[in-house]
């Protein structure tokens, strides 16, 4: 559903005429006076209980949606569920009836907003001693939902209510499960249909955990969540963020949550709290604590102090896939005038499809972003579709600004296909990752996927001219050794799509949607290399914006992460196909969305 908002939110604004439930009454007893929040799966209603005369929060789904047998089961489950589970900090449910064909759910009407807004009124951080006012309730109403053979699996700020005494409710539990109830074994098509639901994933990839993904559903699903909103609640970030469900889930099973910088927090927390948080959000679930009221308890422990930063086990870092990664560090811009760029031509540095084209010396050119681009970027983010964090300056904060001497080189004038690469293979018997391993990454982990099955249902050789995917970083630099070439760096790679004119994209600096494949994220998007001539470089050089994610020979600076560059047809925000943009992956990884060309010294 929406975020459920049975509080007082906008409980004085007129009531919303154009909807046309407004003014209704719901079996002769509930007055329909305003809706309160509105989303992809339903609406939130404020009404009027004429029997007890009382206000009351009434949410009814979409009826397009009921007609989704899944959907409907779930969201009558939800009436189940809170009917069943019995704690004073759980959401009680007052009534359900229908309205024609479509049922609706009748609960309690909360006074004290959401701990989203309390963050938020709260300076975007919350103290030790706040957290701990409404943590340790919560927790156990989620131990008492567990201990019932229940996940609730949406815990996030916005389902954290309170009443009008201050006192933490619980509410929320559309998509409430039986635990171990999912099969993990189950094929990819499944875990999409069970990730995905009317274009949204189900529950908040934001809160949920990595096993999501394999959809295996312990106890310790919930308790994740649960100290990813207090992470959210102590820094004002969360821990993991990224522009896809995939990102952002990919991430969580593939990294360790960035470690806590207590000299930036609106109070002090021991180390022991620290401790905690960080446990809780452990990759594998047997690693978290054995209830949510043992991480409550253990983020309470009155250890004292600030302290000093806890040491983090050898390999934690910051693992976050954003398409564009959020800065780990402050980086500092440097505004230093470029030299040499305006004599130069990108012809002189760079040159597609073997041609040599005679770049004669060393050139320095400056790349990354000016402050100006980045606001660019955010407008052309926005305008293109995205909001919230998906726009913000923190996601773009990266593309630094920096000056570098780059030596003559040549970029391939395509990526590598499958052609290309199933030659090599027949040539020197090599594995890729993804065979040795078992397993790939479609929309989610994919058993069946490698280079030679981009899909379970589409096999590679039949699509000769489509780019290699499924490959690894450790995988191309092999093929582009055998070819007596390199993965080219990413300032080469970057160079090679902006030129000495700095442009935005490879074709110049507006955005234009016709010069790549169309931005539909439903469909599988692999075309042929050089399908969309119109996109290429002053220079030749096709397919930098919206076909594959690209690997480069550059390390991202967070362990041994790679960066990756260009974008792919998974993508739909203009903004995110820009020359500087980048994201990172381990040297390991390998998607359905990720391929690479090489480069060669000239």
């Amino acid at each position: 559903m929406a975020d459920i908002s049975t509080t007082s939110r906008g409980s004085d604004e007129e009531p919303n005429s154009e909807d046309s439930l407004v003014g209704q009454l719901l079996d002769d007893r509930y007055e329909i006076k305003k809706s309160l929040d509105r989303g992809g799966m339903g609406t939130v209603y404020l009404a009027w209980d004429r029997t007890l005369e009382r206000q009351v929060v009434v949410k009814i789904p979409h009826a397009s949606l009921m007609l989704d047998r899944a959907f409907r089961q779930r969201f009558l489950q939800e009436i189940r569920d809170l009917s069943t589970h019995e704690h004073p900090a759980i959401l009680s449910i007052v009534d359900s009836g229908s309205h024609g064909d479509v049922p609706y759910a009748v609960v309690q009407y909360l006074r004290g907003g959401n701990l989203r807004e309390r963050i938020t009124q709260e300076g975007g951080q919350q103290t030790r001693e706040d957290v701990l006012a409404w943590l340790p309730t919560i927790a156990d109403a989620l131990d008492t939902v567990h201990r019932n053979g229940s996940l609730h699996r949406d815990v996030k700020p916005a389902n954290i209510l309170f009443d009008a005494q201050g006192n933490a409710i619980l509410s929320d539990f559309g998509i409430a499960t039986a635990i171990g109830a999912a099969d993990p074994e189950a094929p990819t098509q499944e875990v999409r249909s069970e990730l995905t639901l009317a274009g949204t994933f189900v529950g908040s990839p934001a809160y949920a955990p990595p096993e999501a993904i394999d959809r295996v559903l312990t106890p310790a699903y919930d308790q994740y969540s649960l100290a990813t909103v207090v992470y959210q609640a102590v820094t004002g970030e969360l821990p993991f963020t990224g522009n896809t469900n995939e990102a952002i889930l990919i991430a969580k099973e593939k990294g360790r949550p960035p470690n806590i910088d207590r000299k930036k927090l609106r109070g002090p927390i021991s180390p022991a709290a620290e401790k905690a948080i960080l446990k809780g959000l452990a990759r594998r679930p047997e690693e978290r604590f054995e209830s949510c009221t043992g991480f409550a308890e253990a983020f309470a422990n009155k250890g004292g102090g600030a302290g000093i930063s806890l040491p983090l086990p050898k390999g934690w870092g910051v693992a976050t896939r954003l398409l564009i990664p959020l800065a780990a560090l402050a980086l500092l811009l440097n505004f230093f005038t470029p030299i040499g760029i305006g004599d130069l031509n990108v012809s002189d540095l760079v040159s597609g499809g073997g041609s040599d084209r005679g770049a004669r010396t060393p050139v320095t050119v400056q790349l990354g972003s000016t402050p100006d681009e980045i606001d660019r970027a955010i407008s052309l983010c926005r305008r293109g579709g995205g909001s919230g964090s998906k726009c913000g300056r923190e996601v773009f904060a990266d593309e630094r600004l920096r000056t570098v001497t780059l030596s003559r080189f040549d970029l391939d004038e395509t990526e590598v296909t499958n052609a290309d690469f199933a030659r090599f293979v027949e040539e020197t018997d090599y594995r890729t990752s993804a065979e040795e391993r078992g397993y790939s990454w479609d929309i989610t982990r994919c058993r069946r996927c490698s280079w030679r099955r981009p899909q379970p249902s589409r096999i590679a050789l039949e699509h000769p001219q489509d780019p290699v995917v499924h490959v690894s970083w450790a995988d191309a630099r092999a093929y582009c050794e055998s070819t007596g070439g390199r993965l080219p760096s990413e300032d080469e790679w970057e160079y090679a799509v902006r030129g000495s004119e700095r442009r935005a994209f490879p074709w110049g600096d507006e955005w234009d949607a016709h010069r790549l494949r169309d931005l539909d994220p439903t469909v599988l998007g692999l075309e042929p290399v050089g399908s969309h001539p119109g996109g290429a470089t002053p220079d030749g050089i096709l397919d930098l914006a919206g076909s594959v994610w690209e690997w480069t020979s550059s390390a991202s600076g967070e362990g041994e992460r790679r960066i990756i560059k260009g974008g792919s047809w998974m993508e739909h925000i203009p903004a995110y196909f820009r020359g500087a943009a980048f994201s990172a992956e381990a040297p390991d990884y390998s998607s359905i969305s990720l391929g690479f060309r090489c480069a060669r010294d000239l």
